[in-house]
């Protein structure tokens, strides 16, 4: 069910630390497996938004892609950021390497097909339907989605999303094709997927304005391009003992509670944020930057994700993911450049604001908006609409294979609703609450569970895990297990 980044990278460490016979079928419905919707774009303005000494595809060996771009690009500095066309190629690479070096007996083939449907037998195999027509049966099956699409914002539309003036996905083939060179054009979201909609329509001559509009207009910060003095050694200690209390209630909680006697304290939002807001302060005076506590704490978010109660989770969402994922998900130097002159230009308006509906005009579109604080509505008059909003919230919600097994009870959304229910092996959970050991998944489709799951650096740590897992779990067996995978297009984050 296709061939990003998570599917590709479970497919390298299956192929890279099988010894047994292992067939891998990785489904992908172009027959390029690596690419995805994230490093598929053929445009060189969209960049990777991590730095190329964090990018490599091995867990165990972060500067590979910086090792591999520095064979045609010899100066690459370890804090460039590359082009996503040429991660893609990257990827493609890798697996080539691979597949070529695999142990005798392991195999990957590339389907080229979309996935129709996913059965469970009864005699402990699965059955996957294609597209074709075709059926593919393996003992185990990993659903490497990658990020849905944007949803349809639930707003009158006034026929708008049946119309050639309206853009579901920035991604999708040709989505900007219609857009003319003098066209007003409306964005809705004003993160990462806006800012490279931009470099899109830039890259394609457009000349009229372009309206950004989420519901507080803010625009993802931007990368340093070389770190302040100091910023280099600066540790936050209290962000170290944090982490080290952390890690501490988490060994606990994975058994080691008896020897203790404790119970682990669930962790609350409000004083995580006091934490963080100290120790900016602290790495100001030690002439750092704030970037530094930021991704000092990227090593526990996902302990630390799941150590909050639901509520908490469903409270850190309502009020505060907005200003962490500007934080958290930044823009490279040289696109903040070009996105501040084109605000500087009036070339580009953000607006902090929701949209109450939409009406189609003679020559375009009619958008009604209310500022944030404002009571008022007023109307901003476009040509075009592009949705930049990013993955669906519910990912279950159209996808026919996901709708299938939920209502089958075979899956089951996770309690967010973001995506789906896993145990801590990624084995995907039924409507009771079991895991059968035949159905996984990776990447996107746990950020309900885990979060921080998008990124290339969180991604190839899961998929060298569950490559483990399911190899320890083959080992168990005389007779080779087939894995299939499937895999959609996660950021690079």
């Amino acid at each position: 069910m296709g061939g990003g980044a998570s599917g590709t990278l479970l497919a390298v460490h299956l192929l890279r630390s099988a010894r047994a016979p292992l067939h891998v079928a990785l489904v992908e419905r172009s027959g390029r497996a690596g690419l995805g919707l994230a490093y598929s774009t053929t445009s060189p303005c969209h960049l990777l938004n991590v730095p190329a000494a964090r990018m490599g595809a091995l867990a165990d060996d972060p500067e590979h892609f910086l090792r591999w771009v520095r064979r045609e690009l010899p100066d690459t500095a370890p804090g460039a950021f590359v082009s996503r066309q040429r991660y893609g190629r990257y990827l493609e690479s890798v697996l080539r390497d691979a597949r070529a070096q695999a142990a005798q007996g392991v195999h990957l083939e590339v389907v080229t097909s979309d996935v129709a449907s996913v059965e469970e037998t009864d005699d402990g195999a699965v059955r996957v339907a294609l597209a074709s027509g075709e059926q593919l049966e393996a003992r185990t099956v990993v659903l490497a989605l990658g990020n849905a699409l944007p949803s349809n914002l639930r707003v009158p539309d006034g026929g708008l999303y049946a119309s050639r003036r309206y853009h579901r996905s920035p991604w999708a083939r040709d989505a900007l094709r219609g857009v003319s060179a003098a066209d007003d054009v409306l964005l809705i979201g004003t993160g990462l997927t806006m800012v490279d909609t931009v470099l899109s329509l830039m890259e394609q001559g457009h000349q009229g304005h372009i309206h950004a509009l989420s519901r507080h207009g803010l625009l993802p910060h931007v990368h340093q391009e070389l770190p302040r003095a100091g910023a280099a050694t600066y540790a936050s200690p209290g962000l170290r003992e944090a982490l080290r209390a952390l890690r501490q209630e988490v060994r606990r909680e994975r058994g080691d509670m008896s020897a203790t006697g404790t119970h682990s304290v669930p962790v609350r939002i409000r004083p995580i944020l006091h934490l963080l807001r100290r120790e900016v302060r602290r790495a100001a005076e030690a002439g750092a930057d704030w970037r530094t506590v930021v991704d000092a704490l990227r090593p526990v978010t996902i302990p630390l994700w799941q150590r909050l109660p639901v509520g908490e989770r469903q409270r850190f969402l309502r009020h505060l993911r907005s200003y962490w994922d500007v934080h958290r998900h930044r823009m490279a130097p040289s696109i903040g450049e070009m996105v501040e002159r084109l605000r500087r230009e009036g070339r580009l308006t953000l607006h902090a604001a929701r949209v109450r509906g939409f009406a189609l005009e003679a020559s375009g579109v009619g958008v009604r908006v209310r500022r944030r604080g404002q009571g008022e509505e007023e109307t901003l008059h476009v040509q075009h609409v592009i949705n930049c909003t990013g993955p669906e919230g519910a990912m279950t919600r159209g996808h026919p294979v996901l709708g299938g097994l939920v209502e089958a009870g075979r899956v089951r959304p996770d309690v967010l609703g973001m995506g789906l229910a896993t145990d801590a092996d990624g084995a995907l959970l039924d409507a009771g609450g079991r895991a059968s050991g035949r159905l996984y998944t990776l990447g996107p489709p746990r950020r309900g569970e885990l979060w921080e799951t998008t990124a290339v650096p969180e991604i190839r740590g899961q998929a060298r895990e569950l490559a483990w897992h399911l190899l320890q779990r083959l080992s168990s067996t005389r007779a080779p297990w087939p894995v299939m995978e499937a895999a959609g297009a996660p950021l690079d984050g």
